[in-house]
């Protein structure tokens, strides 16, 4: 089965962002182009993300970096993503 592709405009993103140190490492999570919250927790950050894909009805995506590509997150995974 073919893995979907993004929906930019509509699928929730989790976005990885380095801090300078006071403001320190981010997880910040989209709905769609939209910033919903800033955590400092990966684990923090997916739970609110899966929270509101389900209310959604939406894919999750990560991105570790700012130029990275989107990986899709398994709504069943409790550990996050595959890739960390």
């Amino acid at each position: 089965m073919p893995i979907p592709e993004p929906d930019l405009d509509l699928d929730v993103i989790v976005q990885h962002v380095t801090g300078d140190r006071a403001q320190g490492e981010q997880w910040v999570v989209f709905l769609g182009r939209e910033k919903r919250a800033a955590l400092e927790d990966q684990q923090r950050a997916l739970v609110f993300a899966r929270l509101l894909a389900d209310l959604q009805q939406r894919r999750v995506w990560i991105c570790h970096d700012r130029a990275g590509e989107l990986r899709p997150i398994n709504p069943r995974d409790l550990r996050g993503c595959a890739c960390c």
